[in-house]
């Protein structure tokens, strides 16, 4: 691997993530307010590297084969190193946990096997993304202790696990038959419909989180 690749905005944007998580775990530990702002804010900063990424990616044309794997495995060992940590600081549903992780590991272990065997990475799908930007706000809401905001947007994660998990699958299946795969055609009103219905859940959830902290709203009870 040239040194040349792993030193390209993409990949070091994608690295920034994986070193993001000690601090994240350190300040998880403190558990004061002051160490949650910073918390929210540093996986904002994540949130950031991974749309950067991609659109460095692409705007300046700095794609690589390294990139395709770098960027979602870079994904997975923040969500998973993140989770443990919430499992130990903040009582997160471990089931949850083994959802997210277990997928990502199945993904990883697909991914290495179809590099060995068609010497072609796989690059994550946009379900993926949108999986991966809805485990960040899972576990932002686990971050504030609200308890209603993860079981809601556990539903949508779960959902989003699924659906990655099909369409990798799917594109790997191509691959294996030397088809190359197809590309989604991301059409205004798919992008509009994505937005729109993730601003209407994080409204929803806002919403709910305000009147619990100050009108005493208690926890959804499922």
């Amino acid at each position: 691997m040239p040194i040349s690749e792993l030193l390209l905005i993409p990949n070091l944007l994608s690295l920034s993530r994986v070193a993001l998580t000690p601090l994240i775990g350190y300040f998880l530990w403190r558990n004061d307010s002051v160490s949650t702002a910073i918390c929210l804010a540093l996986l904002v900063v994540a949130g950031i590297t991974d749309a950067l990424d991609g659109y460095y990616a692409r705007k300046l044309n700095l794609r690589s084969d390294l990139g395709l794997i770098l960027d979602p495995l870079a994904d997975k060992i923040f969500a998973a190193v993140l989770l443990i940590e919430l499992i130990i600081f903040r009582d997160f549903p471990v089931w949850l946990a083994v959802a997210v992780i277990g997928r990502d590991l199945l993904f990883a272990i697909a991914g290495a096997a179809l590099i060995g065997k068609r010497k072609v990475p796989l690059a994550s799908n946009l379900t993926g993304k949108y999986a991966f930007f809805s485990v960040v706000v899972l576990i932002g809401f686990s971050v504030l202790s609200f308890e209603s905001g993860v079981k809601i947007v556990a539903v949508f994660t779960l959902l989003l696990l699924v659906m990655s998990a099909i369409f990798y699958f799917r594109a790997m299946l191509r691959v294996l038959h030397g088809v190359e795969p197809g590309r989604f055609v991301d059409k205004p009103f798919y992008r509009w419909t994505r937005v729109g219905g993730a601003s209407i859940v994080l409204i929803c959830c806002a919403v709910i989180f305000i009147m619990e902290r100050l009108c005493g709203l208690r926890p959804l009870p499922w």
